[in-house]
């Protein structure tokens, strides 16, 4: 398939205080940051002010300007910058950062940093803007997802196909931040585990 350039192209003008650029970059990145720091604990009026110093720190500190899609995955980028928030906020209030943000970051020279809090939810805002997109298209394969998802038994072969359809938005949103189709697929590889159910992916780990 072809790569999309919008993304990178977004980031860059966002880099350059494109006003237009930085409410798109912002729109499409706040609610998994949002949701990963609500996960870890924090309560919503909390979580809101450190997302917002995460997008702060991206266009001061001119992250959006050096970001390039040859030098690694953005996922990773964005988690880095918010983990390095959540640590100099803890270091102004005297507050020791938790062990897992120390680990993670402990990595951060020896290759990309991980965490699967964070990429659950980069993985599940992929999928909703996935089931936004097919809606918009005003499929009618969007309504068969929909019934699916509530419990509603629908058609074998109608299902089959509006997943497959989803699949295919999932790839398209998940190309524009992969360089080549090498990094396209480890990306999908990495983050479909997020995409199946809890039971099945806590079944796969307990092997």
């Amino acid at each position: 398939m072809s790569f999309p350039t919008t993304l990178w192209t977004t980031i860059r003008r966002a880099g350059e205080a494109d006003p237009g650029a930085l409410e798109r970059f912002a729109l499409r990145y706040r609610a998994p940051v949002l949701e990963y720091l609500r996960r870890r604990g924090y309560r919503q009026h909390d979580a809101e002010d450190i997302c917002q110093d995460v997008f702060v720190r991206v266009l001061r500190q001119g992250v959006l300007q050096k970001a390039d899609r040859e030098r690694g995955r953005f996922r990773s980028l964005l988690l880095t910058i918010t983990l390095r928030t959540l640590q100099d906020r803890a270091r102004k209030r005297s507050e020791q950062p938790d062990s897992g943000l120390v680990d993670a970051l402990s990595h951060d020279r020896s290759g990309p940093v991980r965490d699967d809090e964070f990429d659950e939810t980069w993985a599940l805002s992929l999928a909703e803007r996935a089931m936004t997109l097919l809606r918009q298209q005003g499929s009618t394969y969007y309504p068969v997802l929909v019934d699916h998802l509530s419990g509603t038994k629908v058609d074998r072969n109608k299902l089959w196909i509006a997943r497959s359809k989803l699949i295919n938005l999932i790839r398209r949103e998940v190309a524009l931040t992969c360089a080549t189709p090498e990094d396209l697929e480890d990306e999908l590889l990495h983050l479909s585990s997020y995409l199946r159910p809890k039971a099945a992916r806590d079944g796969q780990n307990s092997e």
